[in-house]
Order: C-alpha cells, then structure tokens, then sequence
C-alpha cells in the first residue's frame, strides 16, 4: 500500500471518528508501529523524542529535535523543532494546530498489548496539555495488517510450499522408521528447515517438531541439548512456518499438523483431536457465517466460539492460549487476534487480513494442536490452508 493510499484510509478513519489526527510517537525505537508507518528518511538519525502527526484533514508533519533536522532536509512535509523541555511541548501544540481527541499508540487499561506503546509518562503529560487519547488499534490494522493482492499470493505461494514440506516430513519420518534409521526430533526439525530454505521461503526460526508429553508444550522446541527420539507409537506434531525470501512485503503461512507414528492412535488421542477439530470448526463457521451476512465480527467472539467447544467437552482447563494471532509481513501481525483468553481483543474482522485458528489441547502425556489461516475478503471467508485435517496422519511401521 503507497504511502497515498495509507493516508486516504487513516484520514477518513479519523473523520468517521471525529479525532483530530494520529500521534505517531517514538523515542528510542519504544514504538515500533510510528517506525512502520511514518515515512522515516533513511540518514535520519533519532537520538530524541521524535513524532509524525498526520492530521484528519490537511498535510502530515513532523516534530524533532533541532539538532536532528538535517537528516529531513527534502521531505515535503512541514518539520517542527524543539530543543529544550519546554519548546517540546509548545511545539507539540504546533505541530497538531492545537489539541483535542487524538489517536496514539495507547490501549486503555492495556487490553490490547500489542499496540500500547506510549509510555505511561507521556501519556500523562498528553493529557495534561488537553488531549484526550484514543488507541490507534484500529488504525494499525487498517494500514499494516491488511494485505494487497500481491500479498495474498505470496501467502498462497508459502501455504503451498509449507503443506508439501508438511507431507514430506511426515514421509520422512516413516521412511527413517521402517528403515530402522535412529531418528529425533532435532532431525525432523533441521529436515523442514532446510526443505524450507531451499524452495525460497524465510522460516524466521526453526519450526516445531515435538512427541507425546513435548506436545503438550505449546511453545516447546527441540534443541541441540532438548529433544526427543521419535518412536513407534509416538504422537508428533509439527508446526512450521515461512514467507517468501528477500521480499519485505511478503506473507507469512503458519499451519499445525498432527501425525501418529504407527496404523491406528490410541482412543484418547483420536478423542482429543476431534474436540480440537470440532472446536476450530466452530471458529471457522462464525467467521464465515458473519463475514457473509454482512454483520460485524471481533476477535473475541471467534475465540470464544472455539474455547466454548473445548469446555464442553471437559477440556477447558487445558487450553491455555489464545485462539489465534493476526499474520502480516510478521508471523505474529498487528492485526485483531482471536482472543478472549489473553486479552479481550475487540477490533473486527475487516476485509483484507489475515489470522491463525489454532485450538489445542495440551495434557501431561500428550497435546494436541490444529492451526489453519483463514483470509478476509470483501463478502467472505476463505480457508487459506486447505484441507483441514480430522485424523491423524499416521504411517505404516510397528
């Protein structure tokens, strides 16, 4: 999205609002939403404070230090300087011609963490100048979480490269087993790595490959000092992830697949995924029940739809995290994530993002984890991660 289009979308936001403008605030990299949206120049250094209003109506401008500006020579927008403590907050007013409601990096009582980024020490000093904060939740999602066409295929493009690299490992796992091959989790990991890495994709960091009671650990990775053989009769599950390489505007796939290291699991394994499976379902139908009626939908209400699922069935006390997060250019996005749990997440669905639904059920011996990506469009839902799993995926050893 051009720098043009960003301000079109967050200048109507605010009037339908009736704030006067987005305060973009930084020092010391503290915020990284105002690095991400504000038209940084690429010499400028930033050793102070440091802001970008961009107004309901009229131009953007900026606020740095005197000592600073030359690293702005040549931007278009107007440039407000201060250098002592006092001209900061003179030249605060300035730059926003005044004060009243305005947006920031604030989330009241921190319900949404993600985008409480401005100090609780400027905040006070904010409203003490008069203005009255709003967060810019909404905001954020609106210019940075949802994605462009060419985004979503590059999305499609890492789906369809992560599901191959998921069959495969699971390939390999049996093949090693039948062959007898000593084989651990450390191995399947660096295997889905490097398969990974060679069709073009930026796993970020080592996907998860974990057995039995390690499954049961939902941020559980192997090691080179912490893993696990994988033996017959043996629960695994793994979660991999990437986007395409070298392309900053690239979208990440993130799926959790389950397999089973023999014909046929056991009951309470097979029991245990179909709650989990039931319960994603539930998330997935809300989503697309909504998006199709045209009626509003927040991140709150798909989590519960799964949670309430899980409860039911007597599982509820072992799923421990939120339903899902949002996926941008970062595998955890700025976007709403589904979340009751955690936080209270009530931004909306909005057309053009994108989110995980991953329920899990995580016991002592074993846990149990399905994760698909579902996208918004304008009048639907869409499955990004097709298909969905409800059995195990099992293999042919003894």
């Amino acid at each position: 999205m051009s720098l043009h289009e960003k301000l079109t979308k967050i200048q109507r936001f605010l009037q339908e609002h009736g704030w006067r403008g987005w305060l973009l605030y930084d020092f010391r990299d503290i915020n990284p939403i105002a690095r991400r949206v504000a038209p940084l120049p690429s010499n400028a250094i930033l050793s102070r404070r440091w802001a970008f209003w961009i107004p309901a109506r009229g131009e953007p401008a900026w606020l740095v230090h005197a000592i600073e500006r030359g690293g702005f020579s040549g931007r278009p927008e107007r440039i407000e300087t201060y250098s002592s403590w006092q001209s900061f907050e003179r030249a605060l007013r300035a730059l926003t011609n005044g004060v009243g409601p305005i947006a920031c990096e604030y989330s009241p009582h921190c319900g949404i963490p993600y985008v409480s980024y401005v100090d609780a020490g400027t905040a006070e000093q904010l409203r003490a100048m008069g203005y009255e904060l709003h967060s810019s939740a909404d905001l954020v999602q609106l210019v940075h979480a949802t994605w462009s066409p060419t985004q979503l295929e590059t999305h499609r493009h890492a789906v369809t490269v992560c599901m191959e690299t998921k069959d495969a490992a699971f390939n390999y796992i049996e093949a090693r087993l039948q062959e007898g091959v000593f084989t651990t989790e450390l191995d399947v990991q660096q295997f889905i790595h490097d398969r990974l890495v060679a069709a073009g994709l930026d796993p970020d960091h080592p996907p998860i490959v974990a057995v039995n009671e390690h499954a049961g650990d939902p941020h559980y990775a192997p090691g080179p000092d912490r893993h696990s053989p994988i033996l017959p009769g043996d629960l695994i599950l793994i979660d991999l992830w990437g986007r395409v390489a070298h392309d900053p505007n690239a979208v990440f796939a993130d799926m959790t697949w389950m397999g089973y290291a023999g014909p046929e699991p056991p009951p309470r394994m097979n029991e245990v995924l179909q709650v989990v499976a039931l319960a994603r379902d539930a998330a997935i139908t809300l989503v697309q029940d909504r998006i199709a009626s045209g009626d509003p939908i927040h991140g709150w209400e798909v989590d519960d739809a799964a949670r309430k699922v899980i409860e039911k069935a007597g599982y509820g006390q072992y799923f421990i995290h939120r339903t899902g997060h949002s996926i941008d250019t970062e595998i955890h996005g700025s976007g709403v994530n589904i979340d009751n749990l955690e936080t209270r997440d009530d931004r909306q669905l909005i057309p053009h993002i994108g989110f995980t639904i991953e329920p899990g059920v995580y016991l002592s011996e074993f846990g149990v984890r399905l994760e698909i990506n579902m996208f918004v469009h304008e009048a639907r839902a869409e499955v990004t991660t097709l298909p969905l799993q409800y059995e195990f995926v099992t293999m042919d050893v003894i």
